[in-house]
């Protein structure tokens, strides 16, 4: 997947009204999610992101903090100011997108770094 595509499959299943509220999404989440210690696997995942994604994973902050999909969604759920559920749905919508977008091993790899309580949210249902 490119980046547009990435986008328009976030916009369609997180509901977004624009292009611009979807790549926020993306941002917020991957954001949070690159400062999680995730044992190096956030590289790899990043290394089949497309460009103007994979940016966001590795992000600006220093990784390797611990905690689990309570703050992961309680963090998601500040920085964009938005409900938890709108929050969980966003969750879902971009990381079962980013799966999407990526080798059958290195998704296994990536959910396996993740908290199982987190894990859950890279997949659409």
């Amino acid at each position: 997947m490119d980046t547009a595509e990435v986008t328009a499959l976030v916009q369609e299943r997180g509901g977004f009204a624009s292009a611009d509220e979807t790549r926020t999404a993306i941002s917020e989440v991957l954001n949070v999610l690159g400062s999680r210690d995730l044992g190096g696997e956030a590289k790899d995942l990043a290394a089949q992101l497309p460009d103007g994604v994979s940016e966001l994973l590795l992000g600006e902050g220093e990784p390797g903090e611990h905690f689990g999909a309570e703050e992961f969604i309680d963090r998601i759920q500040k920085n964009l100011n938005v409900s938890t559920e709108q929050a969980e749905h966003t969750a879902r919508a971009v990381l079962s997108t980013v799966t999407d977008a990526v080798s059958e091993g290195e998704r296994a790899n990536f959910v396996n770094a993740l908290p199982n309580d987190l894990s859950g949210y890279t997949r659409w249902t």
